[in-house]
């Protein structure tokens, strides 16, 4: 009994040393794995929101910043976030606006493939989708609502209206690295919201992140400054 209970603890260590080896050997060809893939983090902070603040003169603004980590130099998974909002008046005085946080998730894949008799370059030509994310509130002041069977108006205002806006992107744009580490480029954007607006209900003019509202789709241009780390 005494030797079959030695052999058995004898067994267990060595079946232990054998798995805790392996463990250790498989961590360090995964981080190595990990390590050959993974070249460094860009970030970026877009300038077209912030000039957006000047171009529209307060009625729209924005300000936007992106993580992007580089995967073999061919695959960017990408995180962006930004606030922005809106302040416009029409001619007939109703007014809109709104702010809010917005997010964006999604992936890029680089398109320039080095040639056999050249080293790989640091520039990027690239495509790629983002699935967008806003939760913002949304005010209209001086709306005209017409009763067609007395033949009169009145104006109401409707604040505080509380929404969550989902939508998809298709992404294409330009890297180039003007320094050592610096970047600077554009990017084009492809948006389409997701779900129907409400009827009756008077839906949002613009979306933080997403933009004018229009029918439902909207295209937007970034231009980005970036460090690689």
């Amino acid at each position: 009994m005494q030797n079959i209970l030695k052999y058995f603890i004898i067994s267990l260590f060595c079946f232990s040393s054998i798995y805790t080896a392996n463990a250790q050997v498989n961590k360090q060809k995964t981080d190595t794995v990990i390590k050959a893939a993974f070249r460094g983090l860009r970030l970026d902070i877009d300038v077209v929101p912030i000039a957006s603040g000047f171009i529209y003169k307060g009625e729209r603004f924005g300000y936007e910043a992106g993580v992007y980590a580089d995967l073999k130099h061919k695959y960017f998974p990408a995180v962006e976030i930004g606030f922005a909002g809106a302040d416009k008046t029409s001619k007939d005085g109703m007014n809109f606006k709104t702010s809010g946080i917005y997010s964006r998730v999604g992936v890029d894949f680089n398109l320039i493939k080095p040639k056999k008799d050249q080293l790989p370059t640091n520039n990027m030509f690239f495509a790629g989708a983002r699935l967008g994310f806003s939760p913002f509130s949304y005010n209209y002041k001086n709306v005209i609502v017409e009763n067609e069977y007395w033949g009169s108006a009145i104006t109401q205002n409707i604040e505080g209206v509380n929404t969550t806006k989902v939508w998809f992107e298709v992404v294409a744009g330009i890297r180039v690295e003007v320094l050592k580490n610096i970047y600077m480029g554009w990017t084009v954007r492809n948006k389409k919201l997701f779900g129907k607006d409400i009827p009756g209900e008077l839906s949002p003019w613009y979306i933080p992140g997403f933009g004018v509202k229009g029918e439902g789709s909207s295209w937007g241009v970034n231009y980005a400054i970036g460090y690689r780390f």
